[in-house]
């Protein structure tokens, strides 16, 4: 069954509306198939109105079936930020930031399509297993990495607190988006070379200790790159009194070092 009255509004009011596959761009509305009868079905794909993660249904109108099987053979990643420092902690990843996969992020924080945002944490979840691993649930908050309110206001959403609301509905676990704020603005972290992605949001997040106190932290975000910015928010929140941080991302840049396809769990230095 769909999980909640809105998901079955969405899925009925699906019947009567077109829309097209984000990764294929083929036709996929079953809405076009009921109000065209004469329409050919060979030129539609069929859309993948629900697909699974954990046994949990997670609806989607805006994949059709043949790219979402593909989007199913994704590996989740796990790496280590500031393994030699206090602060130390584990990103996992639900995919390689590559392909669809990197499609669909940028539908989202560039052409503004929130539609994928059910999407995106859909697969920021088959990282999730990985991740349990290293927090106590009953004191954990889901912590979207903060936009500085300029961009916020420019962009109209931080993608990561709407990757991290959709999460949280299926984890059960609270949003608190609030506990972080970035202070200060900062240049683009993808116009910079790795080490001056550090000194580039070094100190540029202000915590709330209300809020962080002996909390266990999974901040989120989009995609991990140097893993300067989610160390930065970790160090943050651990000087807030957090007792554990562990950071979650839909996907990750390609490791430094040559990877196993095949690997289910991929351990790697990223600082």
């Amino acid at each position: 069954m769909l999980r909640g009255g809105l998901q079955a509004k969405e899925f009925f009011f699906s019947l009567f509306t077109e829309e097209s596959c984000r990764v294929c761009k083929r036709p996929l509305s079953v809405g076009s198939w009921l109000l065209n009868m004469q329409a050919s079905a060979g030129l539609e794909a069929k859309p993948a109105l629900l697909h699974e993660w954990n046994a949990l249904p997670c609806y989607s109108n805006v994949l059709c079936q043949q790219c979402w099987d593909e989007l199913l053979e994704a590996v989740p990643i796990i790496g280590f930020c500031g393994a030699k420092e206090e602060y130390s902690f584990a990103v996992v990843s639900g995919a390689s930031y590559k392909g669809d996969v990197r499609k669909l992020i940028h539908r989202l924080k560039y052409e503004g399509d929130r539609m994928v945002v059910k999407d995106l944490a859909t697969i920021m979840l088959f990282g999730w297993r990985m991740a349990a691993i290293f927090l106590d649930r009953q004191n954990a908050i889901l912590v979207p990495v903060p936009l500085h309110w300029r961009k916020t206001i420019k962009r109209g959403f931080n993608q990561s607190d709407l990757i991290a609301r959709e999460a949280g509905k299926t984890l059960k676990i609270p949003v608190c988006k609030n506990a972080l704020r970035r202070s200060r603005s900062t240049i683009e972290q993808q116009k910079l070379e790795r080490p001056e992605r550090f000194a580039n949001v070094a100190s540029a997040f202000r915590g709330n200790p209300r809020k962080l106190k002996d909390k266990v932290v999974v901040l989120i975000d989009d995609v991990c790159t140097s893993g300067a910015t989610l160390s930065a928010c970790a160090r943050e929140a651990t000087r807030c009194g957090a007792t554990k941080v562990v950071a979650l991302t839909v996907a990750r840049t390609v490791l430094r070092k040559e990877l196993n396809a095949d690997a289910t769990i991929i351990s790697t230095e990223l600082s």
